[in-house]
């Protein structure tokens, strides 16, 4: 009888590899979310209770919230390792509302730059009262220096009058981003004088800002403390969601290493001591940068009021 020839195997084998190198390379892209087995971030509350007082003067009253954008996500890109299910991320500014002044945190965008990030909604009237309120704020100040944050001060009309009481740190007027494009208005620049500190520094009546290079190498975050005691935490993108910080899982590799570009090694960190502190301060209320259904419910706990009351 004729001997069978033998099929090579080969190809089995090569469609294994393949079938492995796939899979891994998904899991590090949407699941992977390892921490640093060594290094802490320094989120020291009693320091940041201390800079807090440094500056005398009545506090805050309470703090207002202007919803500028909406767009829908994967959740699995804004928190590593959960779903496919799309969540609504939102473009917030605050509006921190003294008895003799108010600071605005973050300054969204206008209706152009949001319409090229592609969102599925924006509301011009939110913006209008957004530029009201940065003409008559003392001071404006920002978590980090991408454009959803940092643009609705640059792109004002009023950009002139609003540079001289920004709080634009060296590192956020320095940084050049690759995804989220920063444009100075012409001449700005020239004029400008950033500012520099080492960890904590108090702008005014309990608030302090707190530096967190990670996201972006300007990114920082803002605590404020009202009048009657309770506390805030203005995190940005070192947490864009409530759940980065419930289960200790930070943005995926997909997002910062292909596009924002950030130190996952960081921001782990960050996350980590944002996750201890959550625990040990239940108290403070955690406001995230992007998460609608996290900020709605602080709304609705009666500790963000919506919109600029003006």
């Amino acid at each position: 009888m004729p001997r069978q020839s033998r099929r090579p195997r080969w190809p089995y084998t090569v469609i294994v590899i393949l079938l492995a190198l796939t899979g891994s390379a998904y899991y590090w892209l949407f699941y992977d979310n390892r921490m640093p087995t060594s290094g802490s971030y320094p989120l020291d509350f009693k320091a940041i209770r201390a800079e807090a007082t440094r500056i005398p003067g009545p506090r805050a009253s309470e703090i207002e919230v202007a919803t500028l954008s909406h767009t829908r996500v994967p959740e699995i890109a804004m928190v590593a390792g959960t779903s496919w299910n799309k969540i609504d991320e939102v473009r917030e500014s605050y509006r921190v509302v003294f008895p003799d002044q108010s600071i605005i945190i973050d300054t969204g965008y206008d209706a152009r730059t949001a319409k090229a990030e592609k969102v599925n909604s924006y509301d011009s009237a939110a913006w209008q009262r957004l530029c009201v309120a940065m003409r008559q704020a003392s001071l404006i100040v920002v978590t980090h220096e991408h454009n959803d944050h940092i643009g609705g001060l640059l792109t004002s009309p009023d950009w002139r009058q609003l540079l001289p009481k920004a709080l634009i740190t060296v590192a956020q007027f320095n940084d050049t981003d690759r995804t989220l494009p920063v444009t100075w208005p012409k001449g700005s620049r020239k004029n400008f004088k950033p500012i520099t500190y080492t960890h904590l520094l108090a702008i005014a009546p309990g608030v302090v800002l707190i530096r967190a290079p990670g996201h972006t190498p300007g990114s920082q975050m803002i605590y404020v403390q009202r009048d009657d005691g309770q506390e805030y935490l203005f995190m940005g993108d070192v947490a864009s969601n409530a759940d980065n910080v419930r289960l200790m899982r930070i943005r995926s590799h997909l997002v910062t290493d292909f596009m924002t570009h950030e130190d996952r090694t960081a921001e782990l960190l960050q996350t980590k001591a944002l996750h201890q502190l959550s625990v040990t301060q239940p108290g403070i209320v955690l406001v995230p940068g992007h998460d609608a259904a996290a900020i709605a419910d602080i709304e609705r706990r009666g500790l963000l009021v919506q919109g600029f009351r003006l």
